[in-house]
């Protein structure tokens, strides 16, 4: 068999696995196996494939993620976002503007402990869309701001596109996490001003910023969950920042805090704290599980030499780094439509790394430009995820909730994506300060 039709053919198994609904890992694990055999051979096979799988499911990068997952499960399981958006909502009062800023805020901080963009934005839009409506904005928008809230995960650390992405290119996951600071902030800051800008207000609130809603009272308990959420976000983030512990030390004192603080404050019980297990260990087997798939389809890159072939037909643009990370975003953004934040990183940067390298381009960088454009893709059509989560638990046509999303990231694409390409500094000025 000619190695050019090994190529079309492992291509086709992989566009027809995905057609057919399967798995990511799925695909890239199957196209992976078919291609090395049928290049190499099975000795190659065996004697190549079963390394690669077990080095990388022992890299130690991998295990940091079931510790941030864990204090993730524990605090989704005490309920403390709901205590974060009733706080939020108090601080808001019954004004539009205020509220719909704590819907925001409250998606980052669901994005930063679940770590899935179609996940925060389904829960965001349980809990926050009714309330939106009741100021006056219509339950088409509310959806929306959902799903923007809720896409904000996929930048807000400790994200996991991030830690993958650490992981696959061995750029330090610390100095990730502080380089997304600038840019998430100047993100939310956006879609703040769009919220202000271009809201979506029922004919009849039109008239008053007022709109009376039916306050919770606030009790002790809530108090005390919003508190300790904001501490223990200060003592992990704040000990990375500082130097004082590594990403996994921070990881592991983290989920040891949320796991010891909502027992304490009675939240959980020992069936949530199974289930909070159950579910970290369910998510960590799913991202190995993709990042093994992906090693052995790189492995298959490699004898293909595919991504040297790609690297010469890109060679004009490797003189003009700008151009060529502009065209690898849009490359990103459209991948990051179709197909889940997380396997975008895992299926791309394997075959984009060596052009990359090649043009002397900063990988941290590169790596926080690339999760913001996964952060747009989960809000656009054909298939923005996060807005097909927030349409689809609150019954709303996801055509319709696509159009305020679609405004909020194009304003967004090009602000912020267009800051971090002309202003490196935003992404690299923090980390090179903060040791």
């Amino acid at each position: 068999m000619s190695h050019e039709f090994t190529l079309w053919f492992v291509g086709a198994w992989f566009a027809i696995a995905l057609f057919l609904g399967q798995a990511v890992a799925t695909c890239l694990f199957g196209a992976g196996l078919v291609g090395v055999y049928l290049w190499a051979g099975p000795r190659v096979l065996h004697g190549l494939v079963g390394q690669d799988i077990f080095f990388t499911a022992s890299t130690y990068s991998l295990s940091i993620v079931p510790l941030y997952l864990l204090m993730a499960q524990a605090l989704l399981k005490g309920n403390v976002i709901v205590d974060l958006f009733r706080i939020g909502r108090r601080l808001a009062g019954p004004r539009r503007l205020p509220l719909g800023v704590a819907t925001i805020l409250t998606g980052g901080m669901l994005g930063a402990v679940s770590g899935s963009g179609s996940a925060s934005a389904a829960s965001l839009a349980v809990l926050t869309g009714p309330e939106l409506e009741k100021s006056g904005y219509t339950k088409v928008f509310a959806v929306g701001l959902a799903a923007i809230g809720g896409s904000l995960s996929a930048i807000i650390p400790p994200s996991i596109i991030v830690i993958i992405y650490g992981s696959m290119t061995l750029v330090p996951i610390g100095a990730l996490f502080i380089a997304s600071i600038g840019p998430a902030i100047l993100c939310i800051l956006v879609f703040i001003f769009c919220l202000w800008a271009f809201p979506d207000i029922r004919p009849e609130a039109r008239g008053s910023d007022a709109t009376v809603i039916g306050d919770e009272p606030i009790g002790p308990g809530t108090i005390i969950s919003f508190l300790f959420v904001l501490f223990l976000m200060f003592v992990v983030f704040g000990s990375i920042y500082g130097g004082i512990v590594t990403v996994g030390e921070a990881g592991a004192m983290g989920a040891f805090a949320a796991l010891t603080g909502m027992l304490a404050m009675r939240r959980i019980g020992l069936r949530d704290i199974y289930a909070a297990l159950t579910e970290s260990a369910k998510v960590t087997a799913m991202l190995v599980l993709l990042v093994i798939a992906a090693q052995v389809f790189s492995r298959f890159l490699s004898f293909s030499q595919l991504p040297r072939t790609i690297l010469s037909a890109a060679e004009p643009m490797i003189d003009q780094p700008l151009m060529l990370v502009a065209v690898l975003m849009l490359v990103i953004f459209i991948a990051g439509m179709i197909l889940e934040s997380i396997a975008v990183i895992i299926l791309l940067i394997p075959i984009v790394q060596p052009m990359l390298e090649a043009a002397q381009i900063d990988m941290l960088w590169f790596g926080i430009l690339a999760s913001f454009m996964i952060t747009l893709g989960l809000l656009t059509p054909p298939v923005g995820l996060s807005t097909y989560a927030a349409a689809s638990v609150s019954n709303v046509p996801v055509a319709k909730v696509f159009r305020p999303t679609t405004l909020f990231a194009f304003i967004a694409a090009i602000t912020v994506a267009a800051t971090m390409l002309l202003w490196p500094p935003l992404v690299t000025w923090l980390p090179a300060h903060i040791r």
